[in-house]
């Protein structure tokens, strides 16, 4: 307000000073001599606040400038730290990787050594068993054991050392033929 008041009076002085201490018989250069002094002063007066304004906005948009920046960096911190661990999760999951190829690896060779284990066991097999056979010494059966194998198979219904027909006499064609004969023989005398 003393900025005011200081403008008034420089502004008022000189029109005071024109016009001195006598009355004018024009009344109206003074008039608007104040009218302009008054509207001078509103004028500043609006400017001033106007200006008072401007600075509390400019201020605030400072404020408000420097808390965005605040939450930017945040933000940027945030995002950073976000980074940081996802790069975290991305070398774990490129080492979980890693170890199930050198896994599956592992086990394939594993497996296909396996196989051919096995293969080569079965196919030794059958060697083994045949080198058991030829290294077992078989010892020679007593007459006894002989006999009573050559017996049972002699007794039993189905024999498998010796057959049957083997036993059998040459003759035995003949037999067979002339036990037929008689057969024949009735067979003749039935026809006639």
């Amino acid at each position: 307000m003393e900025k005011l008041t200081k403008k008034l009076l420089i502004l008022i002085g000189p029109l005071l000073l024109m016009t001195g201490c006598q009355e004018h018989p024009d009344q109206r250069i003074t008039q608007m001599a104040l009218q302009q002094a008054r509207d001078q002063a509103e004028q500043s007066r609006q400017m001033l606040e106007l200006q008072e304004e401007v600075a509390t906005g400019t201020r605030q948009l400072v404020t408000a400038d420097a808390q965005s920046r605040q939450e930017i960096m945040a933000m940027q911190h945030e995002i950073q730290i976000e980074r940081s661990n996802m790069d975290q999760r991305w070398d774990q999951l490129e080492q979980e990787r890693k170890s199930l190829a050198s896994q599956r690896f592992f086990d394939s060779a594993i497996a296909e050594a396996i196989s051919r284990l096995g293969m080569i066991l079965i196919c030794l097999l059958p060697l083994v068993v045949c080198w058991k056979l030829l290294r077992q010494t078989v010892e020679p059966a007593t007459e006894n054991e002989v006999v009573e194998l050559l017996l049972d198979d002699l007794v039993s219904s189905s024999p498998l050392i010796i057959h049957p027909k083997s036993l059998m006499p040459e003759n035995t064609e003949n037999q067979e033929l002339s036990s037929d004969a008689p057969a024949q023989n009735r067979l003749g005398t039935l026809n006639s």
